[in-house]
């Protein structure tokens, strides 16, 4: 892959922890993680919401994304439910874009079965659609997870990035983090 590419990163899994393994340094790992992201960026499947039927005490979360170093760009969000899946662009349960206009963006994500949920998301800063990332991967746009989970040393589990969602509304917040 060139360095300035932002093709597509393959995720090395520990199968059935969610976490990643090292492979090639933590920019490789970043852009690993935020693959779900960029897949929502796509347009790529996720998984269907409940039948309203099945699910009679949905939930609300109101995610704040802070930290946007400018007001250009969409911010692509993944929403996991799984930690076996979290953070795999098949595993998604939904994905959401945001248009940027100032230093925060306000999103609601409706119609939730109460549960635990992991945030993925980037800035995409330039509208190209990509996670762009330069010299040896680095990210060259911003990214974050809920309850500000690390990316070191081997990324955030489904337990460090996940927030209870609970009816009528939760609230949860993604600090954009711009380099490593």
């Amino acid at each position: 892959m060139s360095s300035g590419g932002h093709g597509r990163w393959t995720l090395f899994a520990h199968q059935g922890t969610g976490r990643l393994a090292k492979r090639g340094g933590a920019a490789l790992l970043v852009a690993g993680l935020l693959t779900g992201a960029v897949a929502a960026a796509r347009g790529e499947t996720s998984i269907p919401p409940p039948d309203r039927a099945e699910a009679p005490d949905l939930a609300v979360l109101d995610l704040t994304i802070t930290g946007l170093r400018d007001g250009n760009g969409t911010v692509f969000l993944a929403i996991y439910d799984r930690p076996e899946t979290f953070p795999e662009p098949q595993g998604m349960r939904t994905r959401l874009r945001a248009e940027v206009t100032g230093g925060s963006v306000s999103v609601t994500v409706p119609d939730l079965p109460p549960g635990r949920y992991a945030v993925a998301a980037f800035h995409d800063q330039n509208g190209n659609g990509a996670f762009d990332r330069g010299l040896f991967g680095v990210p060259l746009e911003g990214f974050g997870f809920t309850r500000d989970a690390s990316v070191f040393p081997v990324g955030p589990a489904f337990d460090d990035a996940a927030v209870t969602v609970a009816p009528p509304r939760t609230q949860a917040r993604v600090r954009m983090r711009y380099g490593l």
